[in-house]
């Protein structure tokens, strides 16, 4: 059910739910934390008013010498309507505190406020044996508990029903008495029940507040996403060079909005290669088409004689093997960018195959006017496929043999430079222009068509995209260095074996 809502109303559930988690863990933490302190500081306050107490006793029979004895009035009736004998001052039985004590203004705040006058706390002191000696005006005739066995210095804290309501004692025994005081838990509980009051109106209200912001939080947060959402929606393959505003940001929705631009950028690229590619495809196949077509039509409008329609079949056949060409090219370079070409991988002497391919193409070199110089180190290895890479540089030695005029010269080189494995093929030929350079290897791309015709090329520009491929598939790259006029050079870097291991 809660998959079906929106995002917006999701995100505001669950911003409202930690919310209120939050808020009632933190009221029930806090109510409790106040209680425990509150007792915490009752227990403390019932201990030093049970010390002090008894350290007064102590003194007291100390200047006296004497031991703690009821009241003479004992006998008194309080059924006659006299006075309790036991609501009489503390004074008439443990005397005058000393002249020392008096004179800590601590103990006398304590002999005045809580011994002589008690209000808030109820005082009871019994002898050991159990008789109450004394007690507190406060109490009205009720006693506290007499806690019987405990030890000398023994203290003990319980709670009890005194007068209808319910008090926390403390009780300490001395040498000549068991003290107890107690103290009304109700001031504290009324003080809980104020705070549960505020906690049970507070975190709702907090709560409300929270939800209807987690709303228009979540509405502001979510706006450029619907902004992303239309602007996507609007794009289509007729319209790709439109892009999704970005915020001006740098968080997680601004790299969002980055991002799908960026594939929107690819996309577009890929689309116009595929237009591109579509384009040249149908150009590179038609001019060979219509040369087949006129040439067909030629032959069958008249009769010839038997050379003529050798002829006629010798220039069919050529145009034939020319998009034979094309489509195996097409179909390599397809299969290779899908990965249906799998390489080998085995250790390849680079010196060795460059050197055989300098020998093969020395007879053709010869035809040409041109000279072929080799430089190769001894032993320059690497981890390939040996005719794929003999593919590759027979490419660009192919090349170097069109556009060189005669009287040039091919050099190839090969050598080691750090971790990479070197092959270069440089000529003295017609060389690329400048802007053209960073083109050559795209598939169908050739440079200035005339120059096709000049040098009798009839090559549909195929060539060099392979030789990227296969150079890219072993880790290597390319290098080209073009001076129109003066010449070109192709540089091939490969990882060497033993950074391949």
């Amino acid at each position: 059910m809660i998959r079906r809502l929106s995002l917006r109303v999701r995100l505001t559930l669950w911003y409202s739910g930690l919310v209120a988690a939050v808020l009632g863990g933190f009221g029930a933490f806090w109510y409790w934390s106040v209680r425990q302190e509150l007792y915490r500081s009752l227990e403390r306050s019932l201990e030093q008013v049970v010390r002090s107490l008894a350290f007064i006793l102590e003194r007291s029979a100390e200047q006296s010498r004497q031991p703690l004895r009821p009241p003479h009035r004992a006998r008194l009736s309080v059924h006659r309507g006299e006075l309790f004998p036991f609501e009489r001052p503390l004074r008439e039985f443990v005397g005058p505190l000393p002249s020392d004590t008096l004179e800590s203004p601590v103990w006398s705040a304590i002999y005045q406020y809580v011994l002589l006058n008690p209000r808030s706390y109820t005082i009871q002191i019994a002898l050991p044996d159990g008789r109450i000696v004394w007690r507190s005006e406060n109490l009205l005739g009720d006693s506290l508990p007499v806690v019987s066995g405990l030890e000398v210095g023994e203290s003990r804290s319980l709670q009890a029903s005194v007068q209808g309501e319910l008090q926390r004692l403390r009780v300490y025994r001395t040498r000549l008495a068991q003290i107890a005081v107690g103290y009304s838990v109700q001031e504290i509980e009324a003080v809980l029940q104020r705070l549960a009051f505020v906690l049970l109106w507070a975190v709702p209200a907090v709560l409300l507040v929270s939800v209807v912001g987690g709303w228009f939080l979540a509405r502001a947060s979510l706006r450029p996403v619907e902004i992303i959402r239309q602007t996507a929606e609007t794009i289509t393959a007729h319209n790709l060079s439109l892009r999704i505003p970005e915020p001006p940001t740098n968080d997680e929705l601004a790299q969002l909005a980055r991002t799908l631009n960026q594939m929107i950028a690819r996309l577009e690229t890929s689309f116009q290669q595929v237009r591109q590619f579509s384009a040249d495809v149908s150009h590179e196949l038609r001019t060979p088409l219509t040369i087949l077509l006129g040439e067909l039509e030629l032959a069958l409008r008249s009769r010839k004689s038997p050379e003529e329609y050798e002829a006629v079949l010798s220039s069919v056949l050529e145009e034939v093997l020319r998009l034979h060409r094309i489509v195996e090219r097409l179909l390599e370079l397809t299969r290779a960018e899908s990965g249906q070409l799998v390489l080998e991988h085995e250790p390849v002497d680079l010196t060795a195959l460059v050197q055989e391919i300098a020998q093969d193409i020395e007879v053709l070199a010869h035809e040409r006017g041109l000279r072929i110089s080799l430089d190769a180190a001894p032993e320059v290895r690497i981890f390939g496929d040996a005719l794929r890479l003999r593919q590759a540089v027979l490419n660009v030695v192919d090349n170097a043999l069109k556009y060189t005029p005669s009287g040039g010269q091919i050099q190839l080189r090969v050598r080691s430079e750090g971790h990479e494995a070197i092959i270069e093929v440089s000529d003295t030929g017609i060389g690329i222009p400048p802007e053209e350079q960073p083109r050559v290897f795209e598939r169908f791309y050739r440079v200035e068509k005339s120059r096709a015709r000049l040098t009798g090329s009839d090559g549909a520009g195929l060539g060099l995209a392979i030789v990227r491929w296969i150079v890219e598939a072993h880790g290597g790259r390319i290098e080209l260095e073009s001076t129109p006029g003066r010449g070109t050079c192709v540089r091939f870097r490969f990882p060497r074996q033993q950074d391949q291991l």
